[in-house]
């Protein structure tokens, strides 16, 4: 019996047209993979290569190319490569303890910030913490009166030199508008009973307004009860610096001349780390977050830099430094993509007095009027 052999054709027409058909489907996804990550920046690749050991990376470099060896490097290169595996199955640097504290301990994570510029005092122990309040701590309304929250009047001074016309050109608001102080809440003793939508942190910022002015300087404190908005939309705290951008644009939408946009806040650390006593009087003590995940990022730490230099040229002391946040411990643009001259200031922190916290937000608006008349000066 004679078996039929049957031998199946190619067409050939059809196997080239689905490899270009799949050539082109690869590169549509490909498409929109790159610009759905169109966000994350380079601070992936940041996170991504800071958790190898330096020192092991550019030896497995120098590996490939001999221009970079010399005869010091070549005697470490076996110690060095292994410091590179043990980062990258671990997740650990031989040269930092705090990445295995991280690692192990989630709410370490709250202290792996970036110090850009340490101020006094600051070290590993005290860094910046951002606490977490639910939508009933944010929005308590402890029984505050607020006439008898006692005004300190502005130190007169000299009708200044120049002045806006008229133009408003700062913009101050409040992400986290409840943020208060205990010695203005009656009863009041445990940080995170420093709450109230009438007496908080916009006190700071109708007295930094108020010190512009007499500089000669039109600005507007954007009072909005973010917390408010927070509890409107069933929104957590984690989602306030989505409201206030929209207070933000709104302000800038109404008026074109706004240009520097200060956010201010109040830091959860107790008093012995955010006062100064400087020829006898407190001052408290201030900061300043830049978020690194913007474009407006370098022009935005060059501002914060400018100024707490020029802080420290009054007294080291009073400012505890410039950190930097991105997504993994903040939010890590903080509004400051909406201008170059953007900046966060955390002004003291929940023990501090009114007295205390006037004192520092006078001496920072004298700082910043001086500061934007000598960019007008270059500029002009």
């Amino acid at each position: 019996m004679k078996q039929t052999i049957l031998i199946k054709t190619v067409n050939i027409k059809r196997l080239i047209a689905s490899i270009l058909i799949g050539i082109v489907i690869l590169f549509l996804m490909a498409s929109l993979f790159v610009t759905s990550m169109t966000d994350t920046k380079s601070y992936y690749v940041h996170q991504w290569f800071e958790k190898f050991s330096t020192d092991g990376f550019i030896k497995a470099i120098q590996l490939e190319n001999g221009h970079f060896n010399t005869k010091q490097s070549l005697k470490n290169n076996g110690q060095t490569i292994n410091s590179l595996f043990f980062s990258l199955l671990t997740n650990l640097r031989l040269n930092d303890t705090k990445s295995l504290l991280v690692q192990e301990l989630s709410s370490m994570s709250k202290f792996d910030n970036n110090i850009l510029v340490a101020g006094d005092g600051t070290d590993f122990t005290n860094l910046p913490i951002e606490s977490s309040l639910t939508l009933d701590e944010i929005n308590k309304d402890p029984n505050v009166d607020v006439n008898k929250i006692e005004d300190q009047p502005i130190t007169p001074t000299k009708p200044p030199t120049h002045t806006t016309n008229g133009k408003n050109v700062f913009l101050i608001y409040h992400t986290h508008s409840w943020e208060s102080f205990l010695p203005l809440i009656p009863g009041a003793t445990k940080p995170n009973e420093a709450t109230s939508s009438k007496v908080n942190v916009s006190l700071l910022g109708e007295r930094l307004r108020k010190k512009l002015i007499s500089n000669g300087i039109g600005a507007i404190d954007d009072k909005s009860n973010i917390g408010n908005e927070l509890a409107k939309r069933q929104l957590n705290w984690k989602s306030s610096y989505k409201m206030s951008r929209l207070v933000v644009q709104d302000d800038l939408q109404n008026d074109k001349n706004l240009n520097y946009l200060i956010d201010i806040h109040r830091d959860d650390a107790r008093r012995d780390v955010t006062t100064q006593v400087i020829n006898g009087k407190s001052y408290a003590k201030l900061y300043f977050v830049v978020g690194v995940e913007n474009k407006n990022y370098k022009k935005n730490y060059e501002f914060a830099k400018e100024i707490n230099k020029e802080i420290e040229k009054v007294d080291k002391r009073l400012t505890r430094g410039i950190f930097s946040k991105n997504y993994s411990n903040g939010n890590g643009v903080y509004n400051q993509d909406l201008s170059p001259n953007s900046i966060l200031i955390e002004v003291g922190g929940v023990d501090n007095t009114l007295l205390e916290l006037y004192r520092t937000v006078d001496l920072l608006g004298d700082i910043l009027a001086n500061y934007y008349w000598k960019a007008e000066k270059v500029n002009g």
